[in-house]
């Protein structure tokens, strides 16, 4: 058995927590909190995040002024799907 392998049966064996360095993008991602719930997300998005092309489903007056990011929209869902609750592609919409 060769060093590497050796180390990795090691660290199966004894649970050892993974490096930081490969750990680290997730945890980095969030540290702002915004992503956490629709009000702090609406600090930096007053009226919601949503993709570039989406349109608000709603039986009311559709919100067309949301910041259109799709990266940035699903960046916030995949933190927190609940953030979208409808599926219409806005995150935290308001009018």
């Amino acid at each position: 058995m060769t060093f590497a392998p050796r180390i990795a049966a090691a660290v199966l064996t004894l649970g050892v927590a993974a490096s930081p360095a490969l750990t680290s993008v997730s945890a980095d991602a969030h540290t702002t909190g915004i992503h956490d719930n629709c009000t702090n997300l609406q600090k930096q998005w007053k009226h919601g995040v949503g993709r570039s092309n989406a349109v608000d489903k709603t039986s009311g007056k559709k919100v067309t002024n949301f910041y259109r990011n799709t990266k940035a929209y699903n960046t916030a869902v995949a933190h927190n799907g609940t953030l979208d609750a409808d599926k219409d592609g806005i995150a935290c919409e308001k009018a």
